[in-house]
């Protein structure tokens, strides 16, 4: 027989002692934690419901968890809905907001102070991926109730005692990857948002009878994508990608009926808007745009405007002349803006605006009748009439191409195509009725016959100033351009040198024209003789053309005076056009007091020449 020298240990009582008390503390513990959970719970809603905001709105929550070292809550699918019927009735709310998340975390809370006497006191918010819900109904939307119980009627005994929203200060509030949806049923416009997110530093609000104060010493708000559809005004659909606004040291003045704000810096951002009109006919497109408050600029890349459908489908809506326009901007720059003078007066001040690679159409149907009603005034006259003061030292635009397509009388197309070109226009303003507006350009005409003019407009009265230069080309270059106005063909010739200046009253246009040119020969269509002889460059029954100017070298060019009665209802285009096309048929046949003009300037020459020869 074998015997166990091994003695079974005894469990010591005091271990068994301990054990027990740590599991009654344990338990104990988790008591309390849950009890002072439900006590946050109660402290946080009873904190909520003693604000007039739940005379309004209604939270909710499932559970709360709280973590004692560093004061966090973090408090589980959170709600804050409209309450079917409110508490007490504010007669100036007249929009409402639902909010829901999953989880929502308060950081650095006072506990204690909260349990004791139901008030919040925290340093930061953090709300992930919420879902906001806003419905509008006014002009300007007010969704709480200020600090003025003379403005609410009492509904129910619930609503008595109520705290007015109370000051508080954030030193963060971040709210990320939301959703948000916004309806506007007075306006009919809903909005969609995805990815929004604020970020907010040392924030504060003070609410005063009938105000809010509020301060921010950074805000920061981007979207992913937004969608908007609209069923009122000139627009259907706007969509853009990847906003981003901040703005440093920002302070807010909210009241019944105005916002009033101050701010150190702030700067925007946006890609890829989209906008389609009401009737889908057109459709905007914008690259980029980028705005710093600091910097004084605005830059914006790849901006075009064009339409969806073709002219026949835009013009039938249309009964007399209407021109369309077309275009897109490569890049488009505004230096030094003066924000605070568009912001606080409502004032334009813009020193500089470059525009660069600039693609623009436009087209009249012509088959329509005029619209005899309408009288067309000049740029400076335009310009005056714009109802907010305005003034641009400088707008330059390069690498221009303009195409001006009309559709005649006939059906038939004539088409102008203006290449390569810069223009500059300076000092447009309604501010310096003595002032001029200059433009300039530098261009070419059918990407052949280059060309330099001047126009000087003014802003007290309708007329303006022109000047120009036709560097040389070959005539019949502009042989398509000829013949979609004219029933002639050049055949051969050579424009040395054209130059033309003058003035453009409100009725009518006078100059001086020197077209030197030599070897012309024209064709003309004798079956369309009338119709020749009804256009503006008629030329006059079977008179013979100077086929050179000037005739031999050792005679003196042919510079001719014109003048031409203003169309009144057509545009300062149209009397440069008319302008240029008498002065050059003028050259060529001239009338009887240019005739009599050469006859002396020949005199006149041939005894300057015998004087220097002798």
């Amino acid at each position: 027989m074998t015997t166990d020298n091994t003695s079974r240990k005894k469990w010591p009582v005091k271990r068994t002692i301990a054990v027990a008390v740590l599991l009654i503390l344990t338990t104990a513990g988790i008591a309390l934690y849950n009890n002072f959970n439900k006590l946050l719970s109660t402290a946080l809603m009873n904190s909520f419901n003693s604000s007039n905001v739940s005379d309004v709105y209604e939270l909710k929550f499932e559970n709360l968890h709280v973590s004692l070292l560093d004061g966090s809550i973090k408090v589980i699918n959170v709600s804050v809905l409209p309450r079917e019927k409110p508490l007490r009735v504010y007669p100036y709310i007249n929009s409402s907001f639902r909010f829901k998340t999953e989880k929502l975390s308060l950081e650095n809370v006072e506990l204690f102070k909260l349990l004791k006497s139901n008030q919040l006191k925290l340093k930061s918010v953090f709300i992930l991926k919420p879902e906001v819900e806003l419905t509008l109904a006014g002009e300007r939307n007010i969704f709480l109730p200020f600090n003025d119980s003379a403005a609410a009627v009492v509904d129910s005994k619930e609503a008595n005692n109520k705290k007015s929203l109370g000051a508080f200060n954030l030193n963060e509030f971040q709210l990320a990857d939301a959703h948000v949806h916004v309806t506007n049923a007075g306006k009919q416009r809903e909005m969609k948002i995805e990815d929004f997110n604020i970020s907010l530093n040392n924030f504060q609000v003070e609410p005063r009878k009938g105000e809010f104060l509020t301060t921010i010493k950074q805000v920061t708000v981007s979207l992913g994508k937004f969608t908007g559809y609209l069923q009122k005004g000139g627009i259907r659909h706007i969509g853009f990608n990847d906003f981003k606004i901040g703005v440093d040291s920002l302070a807010l003045e909210y009241t019944l009926d105005t916002v009033m704000y101050q701010f150190k810096n702030f700067n925007a951002g946006l890609n890829k808007l989209d906008i389609q009109t009401k009737d889908s006919i057109f459709h905007l497109a914008m690259q980029s745009f980028g705005l710093s408050y600091k910097d004084k600029s605005i830059k914006i890349k790849g901006v075009s405007f064009k339409p969806n459908v073709n002219h026949a489908a835009i013009q039938k809506d249309y009964k007399y002349w209407h021109t369309e326009f077309s275009g897109a901007v490569g890049t488009l720059e505004l230096n030094k803006v003066n924000f605070d003078s568009l912001i606080y007066a409502q004032k334009i001040f813009v020193d500089e605006v470059i525009l660069d690679s600039v693609i623009a159409s436009i087209y009249k149907d012509k088959t329509k009748p005029m619209d005899k009603n309408r009288f067309p005034v000049y740029l400076g006259q335009t310009i005056s009439d714009i109802p907010l003061p305005v003034h641009v030292k400088l707008v330059k635009a390069t690498h221009v191409n303009l195409d001006n397509t009309e559709r005649k009388e006939d059906g038939n197309l004539a088409k102008v195509n203006i290449t390569r070109g810069t223009v500059e226009v300076k000092n447009i303003t309604n501010l310096s009725p003595n002032a001029k507006l200059i433009m300039n350009a530098d261009a070419y005409i059918n990407d052949k016959a280059h060309f330099k003019a001047s126009l000087t407009f003014d802003y007290q009265k309708p007329q303006f100033g022109f000047e120009a230069l036709i560097y040389k080309f070959n005539l019949p270059d502009l042989n398509p351009l000829i013949q979609a106005y004219t029933p002639a063909k050049i055949n051969k010739g050579v424009a040395d040198k054209i130059t033309f200046s003058g003035i453009a009253e409100k009725t009518k246009s006078n100059g001086t024209m020197s077209f030197l040119y030599h070897d012309l020969e024209i064709d003309l269509e004798l079956k369309e003789k009338a119709k020749w002889k009804s256009s503006v460059i008629a030329l006059t029954g079977n008179a013979a053309l100077n086929n050179s100017n000037p005739p031999s070298a050792d005679m003196p060019p042919r510079i001719v005076q014109f003048q031409v009665e203003r169309d009144m209802n057509k545009g300062f285009i149209n009397v440069l056009i008319k302008s240029i096309l008498v002065g050059l048929k003028e050259t060529m046949i001239m009338n009887k007091e240019n005739r009599k003009a050469y006859k002396e300037h020949k005199k006149a020459h041939k005894e300057s020449k015998k004087k220097s020869e002798k």
